[in-house]
């Protein structure tokens, strides 16, 4: 208590007086991205018995409409709510954008987003599918008869979707990597050494 009673207004770190700010960016932005997932299948694959939807019929058109609409309710969720806290989150410290897939503003970034979730849709329904079929699901409210539930389902979205955007940062750094060795031949060795401390900070 006498330590926090002697702390000056101008030792005091603001972003420490919030508790919250102490969890590292990257748990919440894949907590919110297992939420995200798991909500988009509740809301289709469960909710959407509520409203009329039906995915008992076993067909490749029920299937391809069940991974579509898991897809773009996925892409809304990624677009408007997990994409901007990462954006609120980002600074020159905080390079929250090596945690997400695609950072980019306008709805060209939400289209990107559909393409995205479609692709990471498709590969989790089979393998949520598989694990459903062998019994490797975490299930505690209710029995899906067609193999997708929302907590294995955002587990599995976290380990897909953590390897697209590990993949995304290798070539990242590939690229500046790249451009820092074509700046090495064409500039002088001041702009070089400007250029070399803004390079490390984007690596």
């Amino acid at each position: 208590m006498k330590k926090k009673a002697n702390q000056s207004p101008e030792n005091i770190n603001p972003y420490e007086v919030d508790k919250l700010s102490k969890i590292p960016s990257w748990i919440i932005v894949v907590f919110l991205k297992y939420w995200a997932a798991a909500a988009a299948v509740f809301f289709i694959a469960i909710g959407g018995t509520d409203i009329g939807l039906d995915w008992s019929e076993e067909s490749f058109e029920s299937d391809f409409r069940l991974i579509v609409s898991i897809a773009f309710m996925t892409a809304i969720f990624m677009n408007y709510i997990i994409k901007q806290f990462v954006m609120l989150m980002h600074n020159r410290r905080n390079n929250t954008y090596r945690y997400n897939m695609i950072n980019l503003r306008g709805f060209s970034a939400f289209l990107l987003y559909i393409v995205y979730s479609f692709v990471l849709s498709f590969i989790l329904y089979f393998v949520t599918v598989f694990m459903g079929i062998k019994g490797w699901v975490i299930n505690p409210f209710t029995t899906v008869d067609y193999g997708i539930e929302p907590f294995t389902y955002g587990l599995c979205f976290i380990v897909v979707d953590s390897m697209f955007v590990f993949v995304k940062n290798m070539v990242v750094n590939i690229c500046y990597r790249i451009r820092y060795k074509k700046q090495l031949n064409d500039k002088s060795p001041l702009i070089i050494n400007k250029n070399e401390n803004v390079i490390a900070n984007n690596l």
